[in-house]
């Protein structure tokens, strides 16, 4: 290497440090914020956030479900991979595991300001009422986190093994026979992930699907609905994270797999589209229109639903993946995944907001909301929520975390399978 190239490499990478310190720098800052906010919240109640007797679930619950899907989603995109031995899926298969796992921790944290009483979360555990789809979801949950991370080190353990990392857990065999037995093993483990994946978001969606007393989420069409907008959200992340990661050399693949992936995206965009007409259809049918289903198109909701959800969220990005030629930019495909990322969180929050809206049984004067209404009284038959400003620190706190922890894990795993490269940002 000539002087000239030396000095160029190590600019490069003096840069790299430098903006890597800086993101480090910002994360915590955020997440201490989100921590000192959540400590606020604990000492003065959930009185501080804009959620009251009708809406119970929030901006917290949203997010939970969310990370639920992002999860899901990367680990299927991962599992179906090896399962069914899609080669081009390989150079992204450790991120892809590793997304999922950072996204279901984070999940499984996120329920914890929902909780007015943190203490008291030991109780799920000792006084678990197993006829609850919420206590399905909790051991599913942690039944998914285990696996996760398993996936995670049977895939890098041998690459950790040879640079003698203690993470290795005393693998010390980094032999080729040794690799291709963890091959074997990831690929039984595969066998599990998928439905794991499958079952994991199918959980969080009977806990809507089975309220009998909620029509707007009475619906057995909640499982496919919640798997195919995992698949688009996993699927449209690992895009991302994958063309990021890629910049700084952590994994190498070429444009085409960019374009193939594009090509997946639009599929499952179409696919939850057509969930999202038949679940609109059903409620909004001339004779059984819902006041529920009314709310998606006008009120204050409407703007969410028709602008962010369908247009920016599914119509968007259908347009740009359905042609070949867009497909092979990048920077498209990029654009792409970032609107479907944002119209998953519309829905989520949709169905939140909408569903909680309406109280159960009407019976003036209405349920308590805390606040004094135009009627000069603190009781309604609805209400609508926006989330306070407290609610969007902590979440803002809470995805820091995700950043960080997925940022710590880029930089001490091997990413990079055996044929492409070593992983780990020190270069």
């Amino acid at each position: 290497m000539s002087a000239a190239s030396a000095e160029h490499v190590g600019a490069r990478r003096a840069g790299t440090s430098r903006g890597l310190a800086a993101w480090l720098i910002v994360l915590v800052a955020v997440l201490a914020a989100g921590v000192g906010v959540w400590i606020y919240q604990y000492i003065r109640g959930l009185q501080i956030t804009h959620m009251r007797d009708n809406v119970i679930w929030g901006l917290y619950i949203i997010t939970f479900m969310y990370l639920v899907g992002l999860s899901a989603g990367g680990l299927i995109v991962a599992s179906s991979g090896r399962l069914f031995g899609v080669e081009r899926f390989k150079p992204i298969v450790r991120l892809a595991v590793l997304e999922a796992t950072v996204a279901i921790a984070m999940a499984a944290v996120m329920i914890l300001p929902d909780l007015g009483r943190v203490d008291r979360v030991l109780n799920l555990f000792i006084h678990p009422h197993f006829l609850s789809p919420m206590i399905w979801d909790v051991t599913v949950i942690l039944i998914y986190l285990v696996l996760s991370l398993t996936y995670v080190w049977l895939y890098t353990r041998r690459d950790l093994a040879a640079r003698g990392s203690w993470l290795a857990l005393g693998t010390r065999d980094t032999s080729e026979a040794a690799r291709a037995r963890d091959e074997r093993t990831t690929y039984r483990l595969a066998w599990v992930a998928l439905p794991a994946a499958v079952l994991v978001h199918s959980i969080t969606a009977w806990i809507f699907g089975l309220q009998i007393s909620r029509g707007f989420w009475y619906s057995s069409i909640m499982p496919p609905l919640f798997v195919t907008s995992a698949l688009v959200s996993g699927l449209a992340l690992v895009i991302i994270l994958a063309l990021v990661v890629r910049r700084f050399e952590r994994i190498s693949f070429d444009n085409g797999l960019v374009s193939y992936l594009g090509g997946m995206l639009a599929v499952f965009v179409a696919v939850e589209g057509f969930l999202v007409f038949c679940e609109v259809l059903a409620g909004y049918y001339p004779g059984v229109t819902t006041d529920a289903s009314r709310q998606l198109f006008t009120g204050r909701y409407g703007p969410g639903f028709l602008g962010v959800e369908v247009t920016a969220g599914l119509i968007v990005p259908f347009i740009l993946m359905a042609f070949a030629s867009l497909r092979r930019r990048p920077a498209i495909v990029a654009l792409a995944s970032v609107l479907a990322l944002i119209g998953i969180y519309a829905h989520r929050g949709n169905l939140i907001v909408i569903g909680l809206g309406k109280a159960p049984i009407q019976l003036a004067p209405g349920t308590p909301l805390g606040t004094p209404q135009a009627s000069g009284s603190d009781f309604a038959m609805s209400s609508v929520y926006f989330p306070s400003g407290y609610e969007i620190v902590i979440v803002a706190g809470m995805f820091a975390l995700a950043a960080l922890l997925f940022t710590i894990g880029v930089w001490v795993l091997p990413l990079k399978e055996k044929g492409h490269g070593a992983g780990g940002l020190s270069g």
